[in-house]
């Protein structure tokens, strides 16, 4: 493995299931949680990015807390900010029955196993085989009362 104060973001793609759950333990001060090898890969990929580069934004930080807050109180529908307009680039992670699934923001549309799609819930369809509210399904937005 390569050295333990430098980890390359590049090395991560090679590192066995073991090496990945000892990363993300040293990294997040937490035993790693029961996740694909995909999606513990991009949680350490993010985290040491995190620490080279700094975190989340300050409005960013601010809006998890207030949704949060309100979740802990129940408030899901008019106290719940409204949702942002996704930023092409964006990588949306789902894991679905411990298979991760990773789609990429486009400017028109999205980008999913090699190929361009129109809207998320087509892709959530495709995943589950089931009707599903894109959004909803990539964690987007809530479940309404």
């Amino acid at each position: 493995m390569a050295s333990r104060s430098y980890l390359r973001l590049s090395r991560i793609s090679e590192m066995t299931a073991a090496e990945l759950k000892e990363e993300w333990a040293r990294r997040y001060g937490t035993p790693a949680p029961d996740l694909s090898l995909e999606l513990l890969r991009i949680g350490v990929g993010y985290k040491l990015q995190e620490q080279r580069n700094g975190g989340l934004s300050r409005g960013t930080r601010s809006l998890l807390r207030q949704v949060s807050a309100n979740a802990a109180i129940g408030k899901t529908n008019a106290a719940t900010p409204s949702p942002r307009k996704l930023t092409p680039g964006t990588r949306l992670v789902r894991d679905w029955h411990g298979v991760g699934h990773t789609v990429i923001v486009l400017d028109d549309g999205f980008e999913y196993e090699g190929a361009r799609w129109k809207s998320l819930s087509a892709i959530a369809k495709a995943i589950t085989g089931t009707k599903w509210n894109g959004p909803l399904f990539f964690g987007l937005t809530g479940r309404k009362s």
